[in-house]
């Protein structure tokens, strides 16, 4: 939801927190990013455009949003914030005319899959590079190229990740596929840009494989 809040100090906004100077507690928060100047019709730090200029640095939902001015002095002014949105500062909204220059940062609360009592996660494998027709991290082939360390045959769930951030498989917002006991496979013509991220993956096995 979309809420417009008057900033005073114009120093921290986090929504949907009502505090203006306290953020909820988050453990995994974005870089900030700052993509426009309020320079034409103000300072629109959107989360569309910074996910579509940042490819798979921000998760698919994040849960809340952190923007801070840049530098000037403190003042108030009129914002739309929302972590489904980012921000938005329109000059005309503004007593003098113009926003101040902000940026924003996301919060992503990663919930990684858990491997139960009885069972513990074998190492991350990266078997593969997008190099070819995709990124291609399967069961099979990971034993085929492990004879002497192999994953067991019945893993009953699987953690994947970008190699670059070490985020979940999500932030990529690709069309993947992860079947426990298949692994994970990412064919490039399956994607917008033609071109599949990295991934690396383990499993969840018994602990007596």
């Amino acid at each position: 939801m979309e809420v417009f809040v008057i900033v005073v100090l114009a120093l921290v906004a986090c929504s949907p927190s009502a505090e203006a100077n306290h953020c909820p507690m988050c453990n995994k928060w974005t870089p900030f990013f700052n993509r426009d100047k309020p320079t034409n019709l103000g300072d629109f730090e959107l989360l569309i455009l910074h996910k579509t200029e940042n490819p798979g640095q921000i998760c698919a939902a994040p849960e809340l949003v952190n923007c801070r001015r840049l530098t000037g002095p403190p003042r108030r002014e009129i914002i739309s914030i929302a972590a489904d949105h980012g921000l938005s500062c329109y000059n005309f909204l503004q007593p003098d005319g113009q926003c101040e220059d902000y940026k924003c940062r996301y919060c992503c609360n990663y919930r990684y899959p858990s491997c139960p009592r009885g069972y513990r996660w074998t190492r991350y494998y990266n078997r593969d590079s997008p190099t070819g027709t995709g990124d291609y991290e399967t069961l099979s082939l990971i034993n085929q190229e492990n004879p002497y360390a192999r994953v067991c045959t019945d893993p009953i769930a699987i953690d994947v990740r970008v190699t670059r951030t070490g985020f979940d498989y999500s932030t990529a917002g690709e069309v993947v596929c992860l079947v426990p006991e298949l692994g994970f496979s990412c064919v490039d013509a399956q994607q917008p840009d033609g071109q599949c991220q990295d991934y690396k993956i383990r499993f969840c096995c018994p602990n007596n494989y």
